[in-house]
């Protein structure tokens, strides 16, 4: 690794770990994360990674969060791969839903007394479905959390500056958004009106959506990644992944365009995933995270020059993020330490780990050699080969929200990386 790169990585990572801790703090973020791989109705089949799920977005956000609470009965090759972390879970119900929020709800009220701008991280893993009515809703152990549900208990009385909703559910679209009105008698039309405006984002600017579905669709689990598809693409988004512009932030604009490429190379309609994110109207540009938050995080450099499908795993086995990256672009991502990693790319790898919270790895200085790990089964080939087929960066950004007639974020502002 040249001096001048190391120099600017370095000064790169303090400013990051410098601003978090020295700057007063302005943004507290918690989380709830409710992941149940059961569902309501004997037709509906158990799934088996909504709980691998929900450990992910544990482990993804409990290292940039003041607090994260975590829902969820984990099976026993879930625990095996988390030891301890049962032991930190309380079931999916709804009387414990109800006293996770209020307790986070009482802290978030107190940072605001402090001046400070508590964010709220709400994400769902596991079965969902439109009622007779059509309303949506998802399965929790012991009944069904409606839309109506959410917007009376989670966000009419939210203590929260921003709520961050992240679903992945069949049918996940109608657990937060309505398609025309509910089938009743004439006489009850403006009650219904009524009711249902209270139960619309528009009602409330500061809440953003990440929705694995934009219709009456199923969501995919891939047994290769012990994972949901969608679920899979925001993890590795939000490791940094979908930094397009290299700030450090991920908003809601690069979370979609690396969506949008992640599952562009999809040919089988039944893979293809129809997602539907929307940011805070309230602020467009608000970041679903920041590299810049915690310290409590390593950091890996992919610089120019290296380009291609990649992903990286962990000594468990995990995939923990994955993307194709357009060789002019520098990405940064931001791991939980603790774990030792692998860089692999096609017939590929190298391995790297971070010695405490806040080390940097430059990729350029790794050591590959052929990959040591054969594949583990097979997997269908709409996921093997075509899911991160097309490379996501600032190219495919610029032209991707060209074509919805979209603002895009502001040029790149991480230092030159280039050797």
């Amino acid at each position: 690794m040249r001096p001048l790169r190391c120099a600017a990585v370095t000064l790169w990572a303090a400013l990051l770990i410098g601003t978090a801790a020295s700057a007063a703090p302005k943004r507290v973020a918690y989380a709830l994360i409710l992941a149940n791989n059961t569902g309501l109705e004997p037709k509906q089949a158990p799934l088996r990674y909504a709980d691998d799920d929900g450990a992910r977005y544990y482990e993804l956000l409990s290292s940039r969060t003041k607090e994260t609470v975590l829902l969820s009965v984990l099976d026993a090759e879930t625990q095996a791969l988390h030891p301890g972390l049962a032991a930190r879970t309380r079931p999916p119900t709804r009387k414990v839903l109800k006293e996770a929020l209020g307790q986070l709800n009482a802290r978030m009220a107190e940072d605001r007394q402090r001046g400070d701008d508590p964010v709220l991280y709400f994400v769902f893993t596991g079965h969902g479905k439109r009622g007779p009515a059509g309303e949506g809703m998802v399965s929790l152990l012991d009944g069904p959390f409606t839309r109506t549900d959410l917007y009376s208990q989670v966000i009419a009385p939210s203590s929260a500056a921003f709520i961050h909703l992240i679903v992945d559910a069949c049918d996940s679209y109608f657990f937060v958004n309505s398609r025309g009105a509910l089938p009743v008698a004439p006489a009850q039309a403006q009650a219904v009106q009524g009711l249902l405006a209270t139960r619309e984002l528009g009602r409330y600017p500061h809440v953003g959506a990440v929705l694995s579905t934009t219709r009456e669709q199923e969501s995919h689990e891939w047994s290769a990644i012990r994972s949901g598809v969608f679920s899979h693409q925001v993890l590795s988004a939000l490791a940094g992944a979908a930094d397009v512009n290299a700030d450090g932030r991920v908003e809601y604009s690069e979370l979609r365009a690396f969506v949008a490429a992640a599952n562009q190379g999809v040919e089988d309609v039944r893979g293809r995933l129809e997602v539907s994110i929307q940011p805070p109207a309230q602020d467009r540009s608000a970041a679903l995270v920041d590299l810049g938050d915690r310290a409590r995080l390593g950091f890996l450099l992919l610089p120019t020059g290296l380009e291609g499908r990649l992903w990286i795993e962990d000594s468990r086995g995990r995939r923990v993020a994955e993307f194709n990256k357009e060789r002019e672009r520098s990405v940064v991502l931001g791991l939980p330490p603790g774990y030792g990693y692998f860089l692999r790319a096609l017939g590929r790898e190298a391995s790297f780990k971070f010695d405490r919270p806040g080390a940097v790895v430059d990729a350029a200085s790794l050591s590959w050699q052929d990959n040591s790990v054969a594949s583990r089964g097979a997997v269908d080939d709409a996921f093997r080969d075509k899911l991160f087929s097309v490379p996501f960066g600032p190219r495919f950004y610029a032209g991707y929200m060209a074509s919805l007639g979209q603002t895009p974020v502001a040029p790149e502002q991480g230092p030159d990386l280039t050797p």
